[in-house]
């Protein structure tokens, strides 16, 4: 083999086991967005050995791309500070929910941005479909490495991360009906729709009382009257209302004027 056919190979790959699980367990509890996080170790053996990993807990997350922010860094280096720091950075990690393992443009400039080292890598893993791989520097570009080995420290093979299965049980961002039981949020009702009963409600209440009070309480008809005589006035037009006992009746229009009353000294002198 020579030496380029050796190089074009790309670098080697150690993972830690309990790694990967901590970025499976970290993409499935946000199975909508994309999350990532840094990964640690140091290069031994001419390979890279990645042992820590650290979430981008600040990190701009969205559904098809990452940005790792200032925050985030911030938050990152800390960590590593505190908890690592005898180790270096030898790459990222990040999630493709749902559509595979690839390298996008966007990944693609952060990698060349802030993972410019050539033993730096970009682990991306599918937690739709479980599907994962590392990309690194092969001959001045990105490209798939194909020599990847997950050591398993535990020593019992055991993999202890929660399974495809056990997503729905995961809190989902940025989701309404993500506490609720699948067979509840499918019949979940439509803000109008609860508006729309709510008010109806009220206007059936409204209209039933209208109804109990016209049936139990005495209706009263208003009659006119003459504001000179005080005495009420009979509709002509209205045959449903009649004269009341005390109400003088009116003259018809074909009968005799009646005599308007004489006075006494008048009688007196007609004697």
């Amino acid at each position: 083999m020579t030496q380029r056919e050796h190089k074009s190979l790309g670098p080697k790959l150690r993972m830690d086991n309990e790694v990967t699980r901590r970025i499976r367990q970290h993409a499935r509890a946000h199975i909508k967005t994309e999350v990532c996080g840094i990964l640690i170790g140091e290069m031994r053996s001419n390979a890279v050995e990645v042992q820590h990993s650290i979430e981008a807990l600040n990190a701009t997350q969205a559904g098809t791309h990452v940005t790792f922010t200032q925050d985030a860094w911030e938050a990152i280096y800390k960590v590593k500070d505190e908890s690592y720091p005898e180790k270096r950075i030898v790459g990222w990690y990040h999630s493709h929910p749902g559509f595979g393992v690839f390298l996008s443009d966007h990944d693609t400039f952060i990698h060349r941005n802030f993972f410019s080292s050539r033993d730096q890598v970009a682990w991306v893993y599918d937690p739709h479909s479980d599907e994962e791989g590392c990309f690194g520097w092969i001959d001045g570009a990105l490209h798939r490495i194909s020599s990847i080995s997950v050591l398993d420290n535990n020593g019992d093979g055991i993999e202890r991360t929660p399974r495809e299965a056990d997503v729905s049980q995961i809190e989902l961002e940025d989701d309404s009906l993500a506490r609720v039981h699948p067979e509840q949020a499918r019949h979940a009702m439509a803000p109008w729709l609860r508006v729309s009963l709510t008010v109806a409600t009220y206007l059936s209440v409204l209209l039933l009382g209208f109804a109990i009070s016209w049936l139990l309480f005495p209706h009263f008809i208003p009659i006119p009257v003459d504001p000179h005589t005080g005495q009420p006035l009979m509709l002509q037009d209205d045959p449903g209302l009649s004269i009341p006992p005390h109400a003088s009746p009116r003259a018809d229009a074909g009968s005799p004027a009646s005599s308007p009353p004489v006075a006494p000294s008048d009688l007196k002198r007609s004697q």
